[in-house]
């Protein structure tokens, strides 16, 4: 007891009328569990301290607004049953000058081409011209752009009769091959001083399995600048069986580092009713989207389709 006032240690003991208020206080900087549990070790206690400030922490709706959702587990993509069955695209800019770029999902196979313009027609001729060479795929996958969106790209779909799938809106991640395969074209156009020999050589260069993605494609090598028996160049039957159980190994190792490295957490999961932000507003869960891991919200501006990660749960509202 010091002047009529109880401590423990050198802190003051809290009256049960008065927590509230001082939870209040502890939390006015909207800082996080340990900031706020450290600035109350400097001067109050009662029993249950810790656990009241956690939940105050996570059921503060401010602090949600703000607050960073973890990094959730990776999601491998499929490998599918035969090459040239499911594709990705993309756009990049290098140089000033625009590129579409088109990545096999099985053989990892890249065709680039330069545009003239980034027009939706413009898109699907060089479309039609890769799928010309190579057939039409069941499955296209692309990002929400304009050019992919619009009624012009819908119909080429139904014309060709392929499934068109569109990522996550403000999420390229869910597009990551054709993302990664951006990454990579743009470090060998901008070393190369013959683009063309560059796409050769990464054409020809194994990938997985000592398999290079011509081989994946088409079951043969390209003839490269490198000396080669003939032998070599002849077609040869791909053990695809084998190629897919090496595929899924090499795919769990980076899923597993991914995982560990980022210190992933799973979300929950998000009903109808339960009202979150995005991008700072007041917004309702419609229902769960096609897509993995995303969904469809009410906003003041209308429906969107966003991933859970773009979507914080607004404390005290879950169904």
């Amino acid at each position: 007891m010091v002047n009529d006032l109880l401590l423990k240690g050198n802190r003051l003991v809290i009256p049960l009328t008065l927590r509230s208020q001082m939870l209040e206080k502890i939390h006015a900087g909207h800082q996080g569990i340990r900031k706020c549990r450290e600035r109350a070790m400097t001067a109050v206690w009662w029993p249950g301290l810790s656990a009241e400030i956690r939940s105050v922490v996570e059921h503060c709706k401010i602090c949600s607004k703000y607050r960073r959702n973890p990094t959730e587990p990776l999601l491998p993509t499929p490998i599918p049953d035969r090459p040239w069955q499911r594709v990705g695209t993309d756009l990049f800019e290098l140089n000033k000058a625009m590129y579409i770029l088109v990545i096999d999902y099985f053989s990892r196979y890249i065709e680039v081409i330069k545009l003239s313009s980034t027009t939706s027609k413009s898109i699907i001729n060089s479309l039609k011209s890769v799928f010309s060479r190579h057939g039409i795929p069941e499955v296209v996958i692309s990002d929400n752009g304009p050019q992919y969106s619009s009624q012009d790209f819908c119909e080429f779909a139904h014309q060709y009769n392929f499934t068109h799938i569109t990522s996550s809106p403000l999420y390229p991640r869910s597009n990551g091959e054709a993302e990664r395969a951006v990454q990579s074209c743009k470090n060998m156009l901008r070393k190369a001083d013959d683009p063309y020999l560059a796409m050769l050589e990464y054409r020809s260069t194994p990938v997985s399995g000592g398999l290079s993605p011509s081989e994946l494609l088409m079951g043969r090598k390209l003839r490269t600048s490198l000396p080669c028996h003939p032998t070599q160049l002849q077609s040869k039957h791909v053990d695809v069986k084998r190629f897919k159980q090496t595929e899924s190994v090499k795919k769990l190792i980076m899923k597993d580092q991914y995982d560990h490295h980022h210190n992933v957490r799973p979300m929950s999961e998000l009903k109808p009713g339960d009202c979150v932000w995005v991008n700072q507003s007041e917004s309702k869960v419609v229902g769960k989207a096609d897509t993995p891991r995303s969904y469809i919200v009410s906003t003041p501006k209308g429906e969107v389709r966003r991933n859970r990660c773009d979507l914080k749960l607004i404390p005290g509202t879950k169904t």
